[in-house]
C-alpha cells in the first residue's frame, strides 16, 4: 500500500473511502471536503453521519461494488476492511493507490501544529475538551474526534488555522506511523487483544509513536497509570506529567468536589497554586482528562481564563455518560464503556446520583471478553442490578474463542453472590424486562461499544408509551 507524503496528498483530488460511515473515516472525509477535495465512499447502510457527508457534497454508496472506485485517485481503508473487498480488488486492477486511514491522518498531523490524543481510555473526551479550548481561544482549529461532540454537533471541526487536535487510535498498531508536535497519553492498559498479545507489546508500539515526535515535541502523560510510567522510562522526549494522586506530577488536582452534574477542583503546578477549575459534569476521570487539557493549553500559550471558560462550557460527547431521558422517575443514560476500567469509572459517576442503578451491558468482542473476563466480573460492584446481553462480535467469530456471555454472568454471581445478575440474549427482551420490572427513582445505564445504544432509545419509547411495546 502507498503511504502518502504531505505534498502528494495536495495533488490528490478524488478520494474514495471504503467504510466511510465509521467515526474515524468520516472525520477525515469531512476534512477533505472542507479543503475542496472530491470525496466518495461506501458503507453497509445509511446513518446520520453518511447523510451529513452527502449534504456536504460526498457521494455515498450503500454497497461495495467494483464500479464505485472507477474514477478515484486514491482509496482509503481501515484495518477492518478485508482484502477480498471488491472495491479493493478493482482498485488494484486499475493501479489506484490504496492507503490506510492512518496515512491520511498523518498528513493532517504533519501539516499543522498538532496535538495527538491517545490512550486506552478517555481519549475521545480529552480530545473534545482540547478542541473546545482551541475553538474558544479563536485558533480556528481542525479537530478530528472519535465521537460526536455535542458542542459542535459533529465529530470534526474542519478548521482553517494552523492548529489541529486529533484523537489517535492505538487499537490496531497503526499509531506507529504517526507523528505530532504534542502527544497526550491518558493511560495504557491491556486491551485490543485481537491486535496485541499483552501490555508490553502495546508499550513497544507506543514507544515507536514517541520516537516519531520531533525532537522539540513534548509528551503530556498521566502518572496514575502503570502502563504510562513504564512507557516514559528513559523517554527521549520532554515529558510533562499530571495526576490525581501523585504530588510529584507537574500538574496535580486537589480539593476535589464532585456532584452529579459538576466537578470543582484546584490545580497545582509544580507545587504552586495554578487555579480553580470547574466542569459541568461529575466524575473523577473527567478531572484527570482536563488536567492534560490545562497542560496543553499552557504549552500553546492560551490564556488561562479562556481555558477555564471553555472547560466550563464543555457539553460532552455522545455516548459518554449521555443523558437520554428522564421519564417518570427513571433516568436513562447511555455510555460507550466497554473495558473493565471504563465500566468502573462510569459507575462511579452514576453513584453521584444516589439512585438504584441498573446496568445493561453488551460485551464487545470475544477476544476482549475472554482476555479480560476476570476483570469484567469485578467491574460491576457499584451496580445494584446487572443485565448482560449477547457479545457483540465486531466481526470476530465465536467459534475462535472459548467464552460466552453466560460465562461472565456466572463469574459475576460468584464474585457478588447477593447481586441481581441476568443473562438476557437480545435488546428487545432487555427492554421488555426493564419495562415490566421498573424501580422507583432508578438510573438505567445502557453500556457498551456495539448496538447497545439502541436499547436506550427502545427504553425511552417503552417507558413513554408502554401500551405499544
Amino acid at each position: 500500500m502507498s503511504i502518502y507524503t504531505n505534498w502528494e496528498l495536495k495533488d490528490i483530488n478524488r478520494v474514495h473511502f471504503i467504510g466511510i460511515g465509521g467515526i474515524g473515516m468520516s472525520a477525515l472525509a469531512f476534512s477533505l471536503l472542507a479543503r475542496g477535495k472530491q470525496v466518495s465512499g461506501s458503507d453497509k447502510k445509511s446513518s446520520v453521519i453518511t447523510e451529513k457527508l452527502k449534504d456536504q457534497g460526498a457521494i455515498v454508496y450503500f454497497d461495495h461494488k467494483s464500479e464505485n472506485v472507477e474514477h478515484s485517485d486514491l482509496i482509503v481503508i481501515s484495518t477492518a476492511i478485508e482484502k477480498s473487498n471488491p472495491e479493493i480488488k478493482r482498485a488494484e486492477e486499475l493501479n489506484i493507490p490504496i492507503c490506510h486511514r492512518s496515512d491520511i491522518l498523518n498528513c493532517f498531523l504533519r501539516t499543522h501544529k498538532s496535538v495527538a490524543v491517545t490512550g486506552t481510555h478517555g481519549k475521545t473526551s480529552t480530545s473534545a475538551m482540547v478542541a473546545q479550548v482551541m475553538y474558544e481561544a479563536k485558533l480556528n482549529p481542525t479537530a478530528l474526534i472519535g465521537g460526536q461532540v455535542l458542542e459542535f454537533d459533529s465529530n470534526v471541526l474542519p478548521g482553517g488555522g494552523e492548529y489541529l487536535v486529533a484523537e489517535v487510535d492505538e487499537s490496531d498498531q497503526s499509531i506507529h506511523k504517526l507523528s505530532a508536535n504534542y502527544a497526550i497519553i491518558t493511560n495504557l492498559e491491556t486491551d485490543h487483544l485481537d491486535h496485541y498479545k499483552d501490555l508490553d507489546e502495546i508499550i513497544t508500539v507506543m514507544k515507536q509513536f514517541i520516537d516519531n515526535i520531533p525532537q522539540d515535541g513534548k509528551l503530556i502523560v498521566c502518572k496514575d497509570s502503570y502502563g504510562n510510567n513504564k512507557l516514559i522510562e528513559n523517554c527521549p522526549r520532554e515529558v510533562i506529567t499530571y495526576s490525581l494522586i501523585d504530588d510529584s506530577a507537574d500538574y496535580k488536582a486537589s480539593e476535589v468536589m464532585l456532584s452529579e452534574s459538576s466537578s470543582k477542583f484546584n490545580v497545582y503546578y509544580k507545587g504552586e497554586f495554578y487555579g480553580e477549575y470547574n466542569l459541568p459534569i461529575g466524575g473523577i476521570h473527567y478531572i484527570a482528562n482536563s488536567l492534560s487539557v490545562i497542560a496543553i493549553a499552557e504549552l500553546l500559550g492560551i490564556n488561562k481564563d479562556v481555558t477555564k471558560k471553555a472547560l466550563l462550557n464543555y457539553k460532552g460527547v455522545k455516548r459518554r455518560f449521555e443523558i437520554i431521558a428522564d421519564i417518570e422517575g427513571t433516568l436513562i443514560i447511555d455510555d460507550y464503556a466497554h473495558h473493565p476500567t471504563e465500566i468502573k469509572a462510569t459507575l462511579a459517576s452514576a453513584s453521584l446520583y444516589h439512585r438504584p442503578t441498573t446496568v445493561a451491558f453488551q460485551p464487545h468482542r470475544y477476544s476482549r471478553t475472554q482476555g479480560l473476563l476476570e476483570d469484567f466480573s469485578k467491574s460491576f460492584e457499584l451496580a445494584d442490578r446487572v443485565i448482560i446481553t449477547d457479545i457483540y462480535s465486531a466481526g470476530e467469530h465465536q467459534e475462535d474463542y472459548n467464552v460466552t456471555s453466560e460465562d461472565l454472568v456466572d463469574l459475576i454471581k460468584i464474585k457478588s453472590p447477593n447481586k441481581e445478575v441476568y443473562y438476557i440474549k437480545n435488546l428487545e427482551d432487555v427492554s421488555s424486562f426493564l419495562g415490566n420490572n421498573r424501580r422507583n427513582n432508578e438510573l438505567i445505564l445502557t453500556m457498551g461499544a456495539g448496538t447497545i445504544t439502541n436499547l436506550s432509545q427502545m427504553l425511552s419509547a417503552n417507558f413513554l408509551f408502554p401500551s405499544v411495546c
